[in-house]
C-alpha cells in the first residue's frame, strides 16, 4: 500500500452517519471521544511551544509486485508531541516502512535517533522513544510533556501547529463542525473523527501535525481539503485509548464486533422485517467467523437494537453523551477495550434476545486477504519463473481502479467476498502473481492472477504449504492445480532448478527464491 505524500497524510473514506436514541445504561468505563464544528479561519500566528519536536523519517517499502526488491527511499517530516517519559507521539503513517527515524529540536536543530515502541496502523498512531544517554537528557531537558484533552465538542475552537523555516511555530485556528466515524488509513478501520473548517497555511511539514486547545493535545491532523477548507482530525479519545493500551508494553489494539449491518430506513423493508414504524434497530447482514459478535451468539438476520444499554436506531447510530448522534461502531472501536464484556440486545423471530460476550480483535494475519502490510516484505515463493504470493489489499490497491480488469478484477471480487475460500479452511489465498521469462515457464506467461488449489497433490492453505509441496515432486514433475483454466500446470523439476539458479544470478536482482517469515 502506497502512502500519499500530500500536505497532510491520508485519504479517509466516509464510513458512518449520525443520529440515534437515548442511552439508558451507564456509559462505559474506558475513554471517551471528541467533537465537531463549523467553518471559520483566523490569520496564522507565531507562537512558542516546548512540547513539540520535529520528526524526520526515511521510508523504503518493499515492492508489492517484485517482492524481492525495495522501492526507492523517500523522506517524511512532521511534528511530534512530547509525552511523559520522553516519548513522542506521531501518526502511524509517519513511521510506516521507516528505515531511520530521528527527532529534531525545532529551534536549535539538535538531532536524536529514535525508534518505534508502539504502533497501530489501523488507528494510525505510533509512539517513539530514544535510547537513554547523556545526549537524550540534553535533548529533552528543555521540553515539557503535553497533556491530552478529550473534552472537545462541536463548535470548539482548536489550533493546528506547524513549524516555520527557522523553527518558529505557526498557529492556524479552526472550528470543529462535525463528529463522525470514518476509515483512517487501512481497510476496515472506521474510527472517530473530528471534522473542522478553516484555512491552514502550508509549511514544510508533510506528515503529523498536532491539533491543540489551551496548550493541550486534542488530536492529530489526518487530511486537509484546501479547496473546501475542510480538515479531518484524529481525535484525543482515540489517542488516549492507544496510550492507555500501550502503557504496559503489551499493545492489544482496538476491538471489533466482526459483523456487518444494514440500515432499516425504508418502510417496505421494515414491513418485510416485521419492524414497527417506531422500532429501533438495524439488520445484521453478516457475522464474521470467530468474531466477537459470532462468539456472543449473534446470527445473520438478527435485528440489533442495543449495545451496552445504548439504543441503536434505524441508521445504526446511538446517542453519545458527548457528541450526540454517532455510529454505533464507536461503542466498540473507541469506548471499549479488548477483553471488555459486552451486552448485545437483538430481535430474533419477533422476540428480544440478550447476548453476552467478550470483545476481541481480529489481527491482520487472521484475515484470508491481508488488509495492510507495513514494515516487512510480502511473502513469496519463486519456482522456475513462476512467482506465487498471498493475496493482500495493498497488492490490489497498487494497480489503481483504472487497471482493475481481467484477473485483477477477479481477485478483487475474491478479496471482497472470501467466504468460499475461508470455508475451505484456507489461511491465506495463494495465487500465481507473475510469470518471468524462463524456459520452464514458456507458454504460461498469460496466466498471472490464478488461485492455486494444490501442488503435487498437497492442498495449499498458505505459502508454507506451497514451499513444502515443491519438495515432493512426483516422477520429476511439479503438478500445479489452479482454480480456473487451464486448471493444471506442469514444471520439470530439473529445468525449474536450473531456471532458479539463473534467476539468482540474473538481471532481476533476486536475492532469494522465497520469503516465508
Amino acid at each position: 500500500m502506497k502512502l500519499s505524500q500530500t500536505f497532510v497524510f491520508l485519504l479517509i473514506l466516509s464510513a458512518a452517519g449520525v443520529q440515534a436514541q437515548t442511552p439508558t445504561a451507564e456509559a462505559p468505563k474506558k475513554k471517551r471521544a471528541p467533537a465537531p464544528a463549523e467553518p471559520m479561519a483566523a490569520a496564522p500566528q507565531v507562537v512558542q511551544s516546548n512540547s513539540l519536536v520535529k520528526v524526520n523519517a526515511t521510508s523504503q517499502p518493499y515492492s508489492l509486485h517484485l517482492p524481492w526488491q525495495k522501492e526507492s527511499p523517500s523522506g517524511r517530516r512532521g511534528l511530534g508531541v512530547v509525552l511523559a517519559g520522553n516519548r513522542v507521539l506521531v501518526t502511524g503513517q509517519m513511521v510506516a516502512d521507516a528505515t531511520y527515524i530521528e527527532l529534531e529540536l525545532p529551534d536549535k536543530g539538535m538531532k536524536l535517533p529514535a525508534k518505534v515502541v508502539a504502533v497501530d496502523y489501523e488507528a494510525n498512531l505510533a509512539l517513539l522513544e530514544s535510547a537513554p544517554s547523556e545526549r537524550q537528557k540534553t535533548f529533552f531537558a528543555g521540553l515539557k510533556p503535553m497533556a491530552v484533552d478529550s473534552s472537545s465538542r462541536i463548535d470548539d475552537k482548536v489550533d493546528i501547529l506547524q513549524t516555520g523555516r527557522v523553527g518558529e511555530l505557526i498557529k492556524s485556528e479552526l472550528r470543529i463542525s462535525k463528529v463522525m466515524t470514518r476509515r483512517y488509513n487501512v481497510e476496515g478501520s472506521g474510527f472517530l473523527v473530528y471534522e473542522a473548517n478553516g484555512i491552514i497555511r502550508s509549511e514544510a511539514n508533510s506528515f503529523t501535525l498536532p491539533v491543540v486547545k489551551n496548550s493541550k493535545l486534542v488530536g492529530l491532523l489526518l487530511t486537509y481539503d484546501s479547496k473546501n477548507q475542510v480538515t479531518t482530525i484524529l481525535p484525543a479519545p482515540i489517542i488516549e485509548h492507544f496510550l492507555k493500551d500501550s502503557a504496559d508494553g503489551s499493545y492489544e489494539g482496538f476491538p471489533s464486533l466482526g459483523m456487518e449491518m444494514q440500515t432499516t430506513l425504508d418502510d417496505q423493508f421494515r414491513e418485510f422485517l416485521g419492524l414497527k414504524p417506531d422500532a429501533p434497530g438495524v439488520l445484521i447482514s453478516m457475522t464474521m467467523k470467530g468474531g466477537s459478535a459470532e462468539k456472543a451468539g449473534m446470527k445473520k438476520g438478527d435485528i440489533l437494537v442495543a449495545i451496552n444499554g445504548f439504543s441503536i436506531d434505524s441508521r445504526g447510530d446511538y446517542k453519545d453523551p458527548q457528541f450526540g448522534a454517532l455510529s454505533s461502531s464507536h461503542l466498540v472501536r473507541g469506548r471499549a477495550y479488548v477483553g471488555d464484556k459486552v451486552e448485545i440486545k437483538v430481535m430474533r423471530e419477533g422476540k428480544e434476545v440478550v447476548l453476552n460476550g467478550e470483545l476481541t480483535r481480529r489481527k491482520p494475519d487472521d484475515f484470508l486477504v491481508l488488509p495492510y502490510l507495513f514494515d516487512k516484505g510480502p511473502r513469496y515463493v519463486l519456482m522456475g519463473g513462476l512467482l506465487f504470493q498471498e493475496l493482500s489489499h495493498p497488492y490490489l490497491d497498487a494497480f489503481g481502479d483504472e487497471q482493475r480488469g481481467g484477473t485483477i478484477l477477479r481477485l478483487s471480487r475474491i478479496a471482497s467476498y472470501p467466504d468460499k475460500y475461508e470455508e475451505e479452511g484456507r489461511k491465506k489465498l495463494v495465487f500465481l502473481s507473475l510469470v518471468l521469462p524462463t524456459p520452464s515457464a514458456q507458454g504460461y506467461d498469460r496466466l498471472g492472477g490464478q488461485v492455486v488449489n494444490k501442488v503435487n497433490d498437497k492442498v495449499i492453505k498458505d505459502l508454507n504449504d506451497l514451499a513444502e509441496a515443491f519438495k515432493a515432486a512426483k516422477n520429476g514433475i511439479h503438478v500445479i492445480e489452479l482454480d480456473e483454466f487451464p486448471h493444471i500446470l506442469y514444471l520439470d523439476t530439473a529445468n525449474a532448478e536450473r531456471d532458479n539458479q539463473r534467476l539468482l544470478e540474473g538481471a532481476y536482482r533476486i536475492g532469494s527464491l522465497k520469503r516465508l517469515e
